[in-house]
């Protein structure tokens, strides 16, 4: 038992090297040895739970995606109103990323540079997705059947609110540097980016 704790204390350790070594650095600057170092880990142990590297930042990959995604899917699947459900969303992944703001660039970056990325998280990922779009399409024709909301479909939906969330995130360094934010700037410019989310997308879809 004491060698399964130990074994899964190890592997924990790696995982969290490997993530900041890879959301830094992507995948083609990232070295072995670095995330040995980070994890206190000698090569050969790293080389023991992890073959390459290639396995080891697919499974990075595959957990942030997952993350990113289950944001959206946690609030989804509650018994909330239709809007409330949609603002509760925008919000969730938006904090989602706000904790991990080297995301949204981790992920643009390797699906631009790496085609065959979509086609290795596809079998992970798509049945999330297909939940989430289903949630979605059962809600969006119960409200407009009722007149709550514009038509929209459930693809445009979650389009708006993860391109308009990731943007967020990837213009952010820039604006930062060119506003010269303090730290309580920032926090107030990253609250204020998230109420002007949800109001976007809730005008796209109110009556």
């Amino acid at each position: 038992m004491d060698n399964i704790k130990e074994s899964q204390k190890t592997e924990k350790a790696i995982l969290r090297a490997a993530e900041k070594e890879f959301l830094e650095k992507g995948l083609s600057m990232s070295r072995m040895t670095e995330i040995a170092h980070l994890a206190g880990v000698n090569h050969a142990l790293l080389h023991y739970y992890y073959r390459s590297k290639e396995k080891l930042f697919t499974t990075v990959f595959e957990k942030k995606m997952e993350e990113l995604i289950f944001s959206l899917l946690s609030v989804i699947s509650q018994d909330l109103p239709f809007m409330d459900k949609v603002k509760a969303g925008i919000e969730a992944h938006f904090d989602c990323i706000a904790k991990n703001p080297q995301l949204p660039f981790f992920i643009v970056n390797e699906f631009l540079t790496n085609s065959e990325r979509v086609k290795t998280v596809q079998p992970v990922l798509k049945p999330i997705i297909t939940k989430i779009y289903s949630a979605f399409e059962t809600d969006i024709q119960k409200a407009v059947s009722e007149g709550k909301i514009r038509p929209i479909t459930p693809a445009n939906l979650i389009y708006d609110i993860v391109s308009l969330n990731i943007c967020s995130f990837i213009v952010l360094p820039l604006a930062n540097q060119v506003l010269d934010l303090s730290k309580e700037e920032y926090q107030n410019f990253i609250n204020q980016r998230k109420a002007e989310n949800v109001e976007t997308i809730m005008s796209r879809i109110r009556v």
